[in-house]
């Protein structure tokens, strides 16, 4: 009964019941469903491939977890705790940082501006060379070869100060401001300049070494906290367990979402509204196939009555229309899935479309299809056809046969 059911029902949808044509109608809901599908592959697609580069932006700077002091702004004992981080074959690199905000002032220049100091131990922190392919010009290396300071700015910041290479660049911290006792200054030459591709962190970032952060910070001792890498093939969820097993009392882990709130809530609701946006399309295309297969019951009274007076349960004829809402659901889904693949190569796999020259970080709009994200499209989109059909079927399964044949 099945296959019987499913054989009329694409008779059905192929061709007209008077006319020897494919149906229009079903060529309309196809396409409906189709474009719904194509279109929602794509935009998570690209949502997802900015979520990733977003990501990557962020904890190329903040690390994907961190290590922070559960009340206070000093972690006392950094340097050991990372050394015994370290050693966990969870985590590739345990990187203590201080942090702090201080004025810059370039004298050959004549320019002074605010921004966010970072502290760190460059070995450690850009061992992984993520920070070094986005180096814009100069070098990743905080100290210089005859033993002095360099500071690496984001590319914004370093435009300030018109991207003079080797200028001398003062640090002062606000204690050395608003204090009457001595209070160290940092004095570093620029050293080179990158872009993370995020401008809150290029226009207001600059990255000095460990040791002369602590002078100016924490000359007492202690860190701000500790920027925790997994190591290759370790999920952060995995790593985070390995190094919340040990942490002493006293310390807090964060994940790289916890220590950007904002941003997170952003990207989630931007990739919520997306999706709802989108799916109430794939939903109106929907509606297109309650019509389809009302019009088949309607122009095929004749042929349920036939059936009907042959032997045919109710059950047959409800599982004939509603094979026409599978049939017009998986095609959809099908021809949309290749359209939005396709769509998605196009975009991030081409130079067809490119990123204007002030996005000088990514060349292409980053695409990356989740499987996920693609399997959650295409069952909804299939399970709307298969609802959207049961209740021209069921009406077309209460025909009666006595009236179907005098009309």
């Amino acid at each position: 009964m099945n296959l019987l059911s499913g054989h009329l029902a694409w008779r059905y949808l192929r061709r007209h019941p008077r006319r020897r044509h494919l149906a229009v109608t079903t060529l309309v809901s196809v396409a409906g469903v189709a474009l719904g599908v194509g279109a929602l592959v794509i935009v998570m697609g690209v949502l997802s491939g900015l979520e990733g580069f977003i990501e990557e932006s962020v904890v190329m700077v903040d690390c994907p977890l961190s290590v922070l002091p559960d009340s206070g702004i000093v972690l006392a004992g950094g340097d050991s705790l990372a050394a015994m981080l370290e050693e966990l074959p969870e985590v590739a690199v345990a990187s203590p940082f201080i942090q702090g905000e201080a004025i810059l002032r370039m004298p050959s220049r004549g320019v002074d501006t605010g921004c966010r100091i970072r502290g760190i131990d460059a070995g450690r922190e850009f061992s992984d060379g993520a920070m070094a392919g986005r180096l814009s010009y100069g070098e990743v290396d905080l100290t210089s070869p005859d033993g002095g300071d360099r500071i690496l700015m984001g590319l914004y910041l370093a435009e300030t100060f018109y991207h003079s290479l080797g200028d001398t660049v003062f640090l002062f911290p606000p204690a050395a401001l608003f204090s009457s006792r001595g209070h160290a200054v940092g004095v570093t030459v620029l050293g080179g300049a990158v872009e993370t591709g995020l401008p809150v962190n290029d226009e207001t970032l600059a990255y000095i070494d460990l040791e002369l952060a602590r002078r100016m910070y924490m000359p007492g001792g202690g860190v701000s906290g500790i920027g925790i890498r997994p190591a290759e093939g370790i999920g952060t969820a995995e790593a985070a367990a390995a190094v919340g097993r040990v942490l002493p009392a006293g310390t807090v882990l964060r994940t790289w979402e916890d220590m950007n709130p904002d941003l997170t809530a952003s990207i989630k609701l931007e990739r919520m509204g997306a999706f709802l946006a989108i799916l109430l399309i794939t939903l109106v295309a929907t509606f297109n196939i309650v019509g389809t297969i009302s019009r088949s019951a309607i122009e095929r009274q004749s042929d349920i009555s036939v059936l009907k007076a042959m032997g045919a349960r109710n059950r047959l004829i409800f599982r004939i229309f509603l094979w026409e809402g599978v049939l017009v659901g998986a095609l959809g889904v099908l021809i949309g899935l290749a359209l939005g693949l396709a769509g998605c190569w196009v975009i991030g796999g081409t130079h067809l479309l490119r990123l204007p020259d002030v996005y000088s970080f990514h060349e292409r709009i980053p695409v990356r299809v989740s499987p996920s994200d693609t399997v959650t499209v295409c069952a909804v989109a299939f399970l709307l056809s298969i609802v959207s059909g049961i209740l021209p079927a069921m009406k077309a399964a209460r025909i009666d046969p006595v009236k179907g044949l005098r009309d």
